[in-house]
């Protein structure tokens, strides 16, 4: 890990931060993109200035190139009005990493091996769960789309952070069928697993509005071939599958 200490440049700090609540621990990472098209210069320009009211814990160029600009144990403001499974609070419990991407491009290999780096201190100094690595979409449902569609989980996963499915996405069993036939019970049992994997929504038995943006949320991380919010087949067994994954992870640390 010390060669990753001599990656991080910390030339630049942010005053946009304060403490985190008393008795919070760092129990998420979460991964944005800046969504601007602009030079990493005028970005890191927009955080360290006190007017824009946002920060980041650590910005990463297009180039690879890691920025600390809050210490990791200040409360930065990355992640605003958020939620994920019982924790209001996202920002005093997490680190927030910006990735340089206007949102419409691919992500460059050195970002992401810098960013692979990355997680791997965060994950190794401060005890972070693996599956414990989210979107600012998954915490800010229907508000922030970020990191976006073409943000490589699948490549993360493989690395051995995060949480995927295995269950793979294919046009034959993608039916415009809503959850059983739209029957109440069913419906009822997949909120009801949403809501256990972390987000935040009313078991109310229809789909709603907030079920279709959850949904869409969920897509976007675990489904993001197909990102149109309906609970199709093929996302059923995917709510499964990372349902099943994300409850046995959070099993596991308790036993241990």
């Amino acid at each position: 890990y010390y060669i990753i200490f001599y990656m991080i440049n910390d030339k630049y700090k942010s005053p946009n931060h304060n403490n985190r609540v008393d008795g919070s621990k760092i129990d998420y990472i979460i991964i944005h993109y800046t969504g601007v098209n602009a030079p990493s210069q005028s970005i890191i320009r927009w955080f360290l200035d006190p007017l824009s009211k946002v920060s980041c814990h650590y910005f990463i160029d297009n180039k690879g190139t890691i920025y600390s600009l809050v210490n990791d144990y200040y409360r930065a403001w990355h992640a605003g009005k958020s939620y994920w499974n019982g924790c209001r609070d996202i920002n005093s419990q997490s680190i927030g990493i910006e990735l340089h991407n206007s949102g419409i491009e691919e992500f460059s290999a050195n970002q992401i091996n810098s960013l692979l780096k990355l997680l791997e201190l965060l994950i190794s100094k401060h005890s972070i769960e693996r599956h414990n690595i989210l979107g600012h979409s998954d915490v800010s449902v229907g508000r922030k789309i970020d990191p976006g569609i073409k943000f490589p989980w699948q490549f993360l996963n493989r690395s051995g952070i995060g949480v995927y499915s295995g269950m793979g996405y294919t046009k034959k069993n993608i039916c415009n069928i809503e959850v059983a036939d739209q029957k109440k019970l069913a419906i009822m049992r997949y909120q009801k697993k949403m809501i256990e994997i972390g987000f935040e929504l009313s078991i109310s038995g229809i789909i709603d509005e907030q079920t279709k943006k959850v949904v869409t949320a969920f897509q976007r991380h675990w489904r993001s071939e197909l990102v149109d919010g309906k609970i199709d087949q093929n996302t059923i067994s995917v709510i499964d599958d990372i349902h099943r994954k994300i409850t046995d992870a959070r099993n596991l640390k308790f036993e241990n």
